[in-house]
């Protein structure tokens, strides 16, 4: 299943364009929360920090995170992870020891 974004880019005025990175709340509207700017790199770089998205190299494949730099993850855009989400335990049965008589 797809991942929907939550944050996306909107372009706005004629000349020279401005871009606003718009975010997608519960009631289904999207709310500015980034610009007006007038480089778009700036705000697609703002929007995949916001996603959360994964860093890519020149030819589209994955960046790995460098470990001699503990405070950046260069895997992710903005150089931050996302936060793990908390792991379930399963629950272990017990096994039942009946005694034979």
């Amino acid at each position: 299943m797809a991942k929907i974004k939550k944050y996306v880019i909107s372009e706005t005025g004629e000349f020279p364009p401005q871009y606003k990175v718009l975010r997608l709340d519960e009631d289904g509207i999207y709310r500015p929360v980034f610009g007006p700017d007038p480089d778009l790199e700036d705000a697609e770089r703002k929007c995949g920090e916001m996603n959360l998205d994964r860093a890519r190299n020149d030819k589209g494949h994955y960046k790995k995170d460098d470990l001699s730099t503990p405070d950046v993850n260069e895997a992710y855009v903005g150089g931050k992870a996302p936060k793990k989400a908390p792991t379930k335990k399963k629950a272990v049965k017990k096994k039942s020891t009946a005694k034979k008589k």
